[in-house]
């Protein structure tokens, strides 16, 4: 492709399928859309305009339900393509 004066090259890859966590809620996937863009809990509480108390308890509740301990963990496995039988 030739944008202005530059020859440029577009790579496209597949987006990894998401798989939320068994049992969380609609409200949860939200929170962790925001966590797979990147943002951190302070920063999903003014996003959601709620408090940063509220936004630390309900990731708590989605690491419970995802069997991790951070953010950067629940990243991993909700872009983990293999299926869970896979291990």
């Amino acid at each position: 492709m030739r944008v202005g004066d530059e020859d440029i090259l577009v790579l496209s890859v597949p987006l990894p399928k998401l798989r939320y966590p068994v049992g969380t809620t609609s409200a949860e996937h939200e929170i962790i859309d925001l966590v797979l863009h990147g943002l951190t809990a302070k920063e999903i509480a003014v996003e959601r305009n709620a408090s940063l108390r509220t936004v630390t308890t309900q990731l708590g509740t989605i690491f419970r339900k995802a069997h991790v301990n951070s953010q950067a963990e629940l990243i991993s496995v909700m872009t983990d393509d293999r299926k869970p039988e896979d291990g």
